[in-house]
């Protein structure tokens, strides 16, 4: 599929648009998935406990990790813009694609209800012709970071956290009290 280059000051003004309509009010796709609606069909065995994970853990990786790393690279004279575009593709493509890729009759939604991650990506790599410095670059994903890590933010902000209720932390008197009971014949 051919793609028209995109000049990156439009998607970065887009993106910063986004990041400005989800900073205070939950977007669509984080109640979608923290009410477990998924039109993609992504679940297993019909749960949608390990979506919300990856939700979660995935803009993690996508956000906070990716942002560090590049930002070491940004401040490194041995990494061209090239270089940089390389590592950032590299780095989020993938995952942005699992978020929102659509692929029927198989995916007829997007994956993880995450639309904008693969639009908003797609459009990076498409604007990556007109950035010409490492300043361009890193300011455009400036702008990416902030939008990843604040849907970020609302994934661990919505996940059910309650669940963990059910699986407490065992001490050494717990485990001390089931030996003694293994011991006259009530565990086996």
């Amino acid at each position: 599929m051919i793609r028209l280059a995109k000049d990156w000051r439009n998607v970065k003004e887009e993106i910063e648009a986004e990041i400005d309509r989800i900073w205070w009010d939950e977007p669509e796709e984080v109640t979608m998935a923290k009410l477990g609606i998924f039109p993609s069909g992504a679940s297993v065995d019909g749960q949608v406990l390990g979506n919300l994970y990856f939700l979660m853990s995935d803009t993690t990786s996508m956000g906070s990790h990716t942002d560090t790393l590049m930002n070491h690279a940004f401040k490194d004279s041995r990494f061209t813009v090239d270089h940089l575009k390389f590592m950032w593709r590299h780095l989020t493509e993938v995952l942005a694609y699992l978020f929102g890729n659509v692929d029927p009759p198989g995916c007829p939604a997007p994956w993880f209800n995450c639309s904008k991650v693969k639009k908003f990506c797609d459009d990076i790599i498409d604007s990556f012709d007109t950035i010409k410095t490492k300043e361009e670059l890193q300011d455009l994903l400036f702008s990416w970071s902030n939008y990843i890590n604040c849907l970020n933010r609302w994934f661990w902000l919505t996940f059910p956290w309650h669940y963990g209720k059910s699986h407490p932390l065992r001490t050494e008197k717990d485990a001390q009290e089931l030996l003694k009971l293994s011991k006259v014949g009530l565990v086996k």
